[in-house]
């Protein structure tokens, strides 16, 4: 359930493959694990005498959300029934359900040098796969009205505006500037399924040189926070 390659920092990697189990997420939100951090853990299983049966445990620390992300690294006797887990040669490191969309695109590192030496979690750039390409696209004007007019939508449980948050997955301006947008919610379930696209609607109507909206909702793929932009990531201390 792994794959070998280079790592953003040039260091060889094994991938715990997350897009297999979250929906919408592709090959690039994996977790990578450097074999300079493989190499440690098994050291450290090693020198601390730990069984075979104790896993690698990577997360997230809970409780308000500081402008880094906390990340916790350790080894751990029992799995829990939230965990996900990823065999990697003999290892094998657990995810709990919270802690993985924290977790999409992190590589483990281990670093050793003159300020010392220890883990290393590296973040992944921002890839803004969610936002169409608003210069080369056609009426690339009237979409970045549209576009600007979306970000006056918010989802109420969450700070950030819609666009941001990745919920826009598509908008098709015709010859005669009617608009079809394609979006999203967090969650099936949401409260506001219904709500937010009646205010995208309304909103994108205001603009100058709009004559019909229409919004479409799907949940296909599903929303899931790697769709967020980096602003979003910013203001909820993602980042």
């Amino acid at each position: 359930m792994s794959a070998q390659e280079i790592s953003s920092e040039g260091q060889s990697a094994q991938r715990l493959p997350v897009h297999l189990w979250i929906e919408g997420a592709d090959s690039e939100d994996d977790v990578q694990i450097t074999e300079r951090a493989l190499a440690a853990l098994r050291e450290l299983r090693l020198i601390n005498h730990l069984p075979d049966h104790y896993v690698v445990r990577i997360g997230v620390r809970t409780g308000p959300t500081p402008r880094r992300i906390p990340y916790t690294l350790g080894f751990d006797a029992q799995t829990r029934p939230e965990d996900y887990e990823f065999p990697l040669d003999d290892l094998r490191f657990v995810i709990d359900s919270r802690s993985i969309f924290h977790l999409m695109g992190v590589t483990l590192d281990y670093t050793e040098g003159p300020g010392g030496r220890g883990f290393l979690f590296q973040e992944p750039p921002t890839r803004g796969r969610s936002k169409p390409d608003t210069e080369t696209a056609p009426n690339g004007e009237l979409r970045t009205r549209i576009i600007e007019a979306i970000k006056t939508c918010y989802d109420p449980e969450i700070p950030v505006n819609i666009w941001d948050l990745g919920l826009i997955y598509r908008i098709d301006i015709d010859p005669h500037n009617d608009v079809h947008i394609v979006m999203t919610v967090t969650a099936p379930a949401c409260p506001v399924a219904d709500l937010l696209p009646r205010q995208v609607e309304d909103a994108v109507r205001q603009v100058p040189g709009v004559r019909e909206v229409s919004v479409e909702l799907t949940f296909d793929p599903p929303w899931h926070m790697g769709r967020m932009s980096e602003t979003a990531r910013l203001q909820l201390g993602l980042m």
